[in-house]
């Protein structure tokens, strides 16, 4: 195990925080977001101008409302692209050290945050007004202020954890999908010491609180019960039917929707009489149609292999990566079909390691729960690699654990070795 000074990892954050923005900066000199306004970024850049200059109204919702504030606050466009530049150096400084507290190895953080700052997708979205950047260092910021905050004993600590859960769902309401796990470990269920315990129940209550007041706030707009967006009844119908997209008859803002698995995998679009917000509707009709087809719960199975980068690219000219520019096609489309051998393997083969120390357990219960609940995403609504993307950091801090502990392995074991053979 490598050990450094009480300075050292907090040094190796920084220097990756420093690598992470001159790679974005750089990025940004020759694409700036302001020029790439199409599809969804004019969508949400029109709702940030929107946010605080007139009442919402209910299309508003179909738009989850954390990253149109978060353009509201920028106040322009033009300032987007250096605030997700700062993000995602932020983003790489936190991987640095989930890794250390994840595997109490400096050599283990070195790597995660030297990888995060160089892994081109991330820097790739710096360049869209998309939520990828931000959900990112949400994310991880979440997950570094829930362990500070158990190590501490601290609840307070623990509510502002709770509290950047809620932003971040906000911002991506699939998030919601940990709450059940965030719950399970709330209530003691597991081998965690009274003060975690306190410290989760802690965040589980801030976030709670936080999620209905912006849930009773939609409801109200909405004019029906609701939670963070409107916008997930249709995704679950697409993620579960043969459409290639989804039409509306009953007009509004938004007519047509379509993701990039439905519009790589069928022809057809389903065309419905109820405008593309009504929740209830979608849910109730997909869930019926599941009743009927229960063989759909299989087939959607092949969303997970897709955005986790198992199954073979499809669709060459609508790669997964959205959108504007198909330049870095090739190169985004490589980090996605390495992903699962590079870093979710190793990954996975850590977490073995992680069960026998009691010091970890916490940290890697929670992270393997934020990756959970993305897989969920990946099977329930939208089978694309974009909705991964935000959670790769945390996978990669979780892989340069697991490799650094085979490293000290080996090199061990080719001590022993040496030893015997003198």
């Amino acid at each position: 195990m490598v050990t450094m000074p009480r300075w050292g990892v907090p040094a190796i954050a920084a220097a990756a925080f420093a690598l992470a923005l001159a790679l974005r900066l750089s990025f940004l000199a020759e694409h700036p977001p302001e020029l790439y306004l199409v599809g969804d970024m004019a969508l949400y850049a029109e709702q940030g101008q929107a946010l605080f200059s007139r009442a919402r109204v209910p299309w508003d919702t179909f738009t989850p409302p954390g990253y149109p504030a978060f353009l509201a606050v920028l106040g322009t466009v033009e300032r987007v692209g250096a605030a997700q530049a700062v993000l995602g150096a932020t983003t790489a400084a936190l991987t640095t050290l989930l890794a250390h507290r994840l595997s109490r190895d400096a050599l283990a953080a070195a790597l995660a945050g030297v990888v995060t700052a160089c892994y081109f997708p991330l820097v790739f979205y710096t360049g869209f007004v998309l939520t990828e950047t931000l959900f990112a260092a949400l994310l991880t910021a979440l997950l570094w202020l829930a362990l500070v905050a158990c190590e501490r004993g601290s609840r307070a600590l623990g509510s502002v954890a709770g509290l950047t859960l809620a932003l971040a769902a906000t911002v991506r309401p699939s998030l919601l999908l940990f709450l059940p796990f965030l719950a399970w470990m709330a209530l003691g269920r597991g081998r965690f010491l009274k003060r975690e315990v306190g410290v989760l129940r802690a965040a589980l209550f801030a976030a709670s609180v936080a999620l209905a007041l912006v849930a009773w706030h939609t409801s109200l707009v909405l004019g029906r019960p609701a939670t963070i967006a409107s916008n997930g009844g249709v995704n679950f119908y697409l993620a579960h039917s043969e459409c290639r997209s989804v039409r509306s008859l009953a007009g509004g803002r938004v007519v047509e929707v379509s993701t990039h698995y439905t519009r790589t995998h069928h022809r057809e679009p389903c065309v419905i009489e109820r405008p593309l917000l009504d929740e209830p509707w979608l849910y109730k009709t997909t869930l019926a149609a599941i009743a009927r087809e229960p063989k759909k719960l299989v087939t959607a199975l092949d969303g997970v292999r897709e955005g986790l980068g198992i199954a073979p690219a499809r669709g060459r000219r609508e790669p997964p990566y959205w959108p504007g520019s198909f330049e870095h096609g090739e190169e985004l489309d490589r980090y996605s079909r390495t992903y699962p051998w590079v870093v979710l393997l190793p990954a996975l083969a850590g977490a073995a390691l992680a069960r026998r120390r009691a010091d970890t357990r916490l940290a890697h219960r929670l992270a393997w729960s934020l990756l959970g609940s993305v897989c969920i995403a990946l099977y329930a609504y939208n089978g694309n690699p974009r909705v991964r993307l935000s959670s790769d950091p945390i996978a990669i801090a979780l892989a340069c654990g697991a490799l650094a502990s085979l490293g000290r392995a080996a090199h061990a074991s080719l001590g022993r070795r040496r030893a015997t053979r003198s």
